[in-house]
């Protein structure tokens, strides 16, 4: 198999964000959903940015969450 196959079979890259951003927070290999330490630190990041997170879903997996991010909203930079 070739490289370039093997690109063509992985996910695709996703579009740059414009003002909502989708961000995955997963578990550490090896263990079962995310900690609360590492929930906290991912919203810290987007709030020291002055982001406003505006949705949370759960990965289809399970084993972690995606942050929807207002980049641009009211409160947001």
């Amino acid at each position: 198999m070739t490289d370039e196959a093997a690109v063509s079979r992985s996910e695709p890259e996703p579009p740059a964000p414009e003002r909502y951003y989708a961000e995955r927070v997963s578990a550490p290999s090896g263990t079962e959903g995310i900690s609360l330490a590492e929930l906290q630190e991912a919203m810290n990041e987007g709030a020291r940015q002055s982001w406003r997170l505006v949705g949370v879903l759960n990965q289809p997996t399970g084993q972690g969450v995606i942050l929807v991010w207002d980049q641009q909203g009211f409160i947001s930079g």
